[in-house]
């Protein structure tokens, strides 16, 4: 897989577990933040090689790589068991996210709030792209994430388990105050244009609603995520 921009790059080589093949840099282009990814690929060992900008444009799909591009296996993506055996207090389900953009942006907030694993359909769901990795300032690379089947076939799994599942919805009536702080949870945010759609709502045990003062009706994706994910973890939610 292909990942470029300085953060994306320099999270993938923060993590030890990344699989970094190599590092393309453009030459001529110096700066501190390059220097620092140069200097770190090749503590660990790893290729660093200047080419023409041109080149790494080509590599990247798009001029927007920000002078420096790496060559990954893949990334880390896990089954379900692999997260469960952890024991997570909060995952967070991800129903037709389409849009890398708003996977990525939903990524990057995910785990700058410590969610312990994301639940990924395989189908009506954006992949783990290089444009989700970008977008995500490299949080993708540090994430549990499993890609899985049937959401709702999965959902009640989970409740088999004892976990409880938390929708956010704009009709929903459930606020945050309602869920005891001990349960374990399962947080699922729809896409941006059809929300948690109506079959998986029906199996969410709560369904919660951000008060919307203002004259806008909603908030784009990350957004409101972001808010729910942190209003839990005021309440001690996120391990």
């Amino acid at each position: 897989m292909i990942i470029h921009g300085i953060n994306a790059v320099n999270e993938a080589l923060q993590d030890q577990e990344s699989s970094v093949g190599r590092i393309l840099v453009t030459r001529g282009k110096a700066n501190p933040r390059l220097q620092a990814i140069i200097d770190l690929a090749r503590a660990r060992g790893i290729p660093v090689q200047f080419q023409p900008r041109e080149a790494l444009t080509r590599k990247a799909s798009t001029p927007r790589h920000q002078d420096v591009v790496a060559e990954l296996a893949a990334a880390r993506v896990q089954t379900l068991d692999d997260i469960l055996k952890l024991e997570p207090g909060l995952l967070l389900a991800l129903d037709g996210v389409e849009d890398p953009r708003s996977l990525g942006a939903v990524l990057r907030t995910a785990e700058a709030a410590g969610v312990a694993g994301v639940l990924l359909p395989r189908h009506h769901s954006c992949g783990i792209t290089p444009a989700v990795v970008q977008v995500s300032a490299g949080a993708a690379m540090h994430l549990r994430i499993a890609q899985i089947g049937n959401l709702v076939t999965v959902l009640e799994a989970l409740k088999q388990k004892g976990y409880w599942i938390v929708g956010l919805d704009m009709q929903g009536t459930n606020t945050v105050r309602d869920i005891d702080p001990d349960l374990r949870l399962v947080v699922v945010v729809g896409g941006e244009h059809r929300g948690v759609r109506p079959l998986v709502r029906r199996h969410c045990d709560f369904l919660i609603s951000l008060p919307m003062k203002g004259r806008v009706s909603s908030l784009n994706l990350s957004v409101a995520a972001g808010i729910l994910l942190y209003q839990l973890m005021e309440r001690g939610r996120l391990q």
